[in-house]
């Protein structure tokens, strides 16, 4: 992680690898139970915590997937255009979000790809709405990118693998 987060509490809370490793649990959870019903590949989780954790993307993002990630970046081309460099600065973050989602088993890795093997727990109330809201939203890009060719979903953000 960044030096320059180590002195900021909100930074420290949100750049947490645990709450990176739930967030991931999240977004892949939804994939698996989505339509297809398979395993996300791992570079979609690098898509994940991009799109999540900036609040303006976030609170842009819709309450439902019924409209698809094309759909939604079509009318939100500010947040294609920010989002190339938001990936490339959570890449590390997201690295070690994931290690801590394989240590403490809340993904697995499979020969298809990454899989949730039990349910992430719901957000606890006192963990005020930031948390629930972060968690809803990654199941809703994990669904998405369930539904979508994960060279579609790199090339539509405007980022390679």
């Amino acid at each position: 992680m960044p030096r320059t987060h180590s002195r900021v509490p909100e930074a420290q809370a949100l750049l947490n690898p645990a709450f990176g490793a739930y967030l991931l649990a999240c977004g892949v959870h939804a994939a698996n139970r989505a339509e297809a019903r398979r395993p996300l590949p791992w570079p979609a989780a690098f898509l994940v915590l991009p799109l999540v954790l900036p609040e303006d993307t976030r609170q842009a993002l819709p309450a439902r997937t019924s409209r698809s990630l094309a759909a939604w970046l079509a009318d939100h081309p500010q947040q294609r255009a920010l989002f190339p460099d938001r990936a490339a600065a959570l890449t590390p973050y997201t690295r070690a979000s994931m290690r801590t989602a394989l240590r403490h088993q809340a993904l697995e890795i499979t020969g298809q790809g990454l899989r949730c093997p039990r349910a992430p727990r719901k957000a606890a109330p006192g963990n005020g709405t930031e948390v629930a809201d972060c968690a809803k939203k990654a199941a809703i890009i994990g669904r998405w990118l369930a539904a979508v060719d994960l060279a579609t979903a790199f090339r539509l953000l405007g980022v390679r693998p």
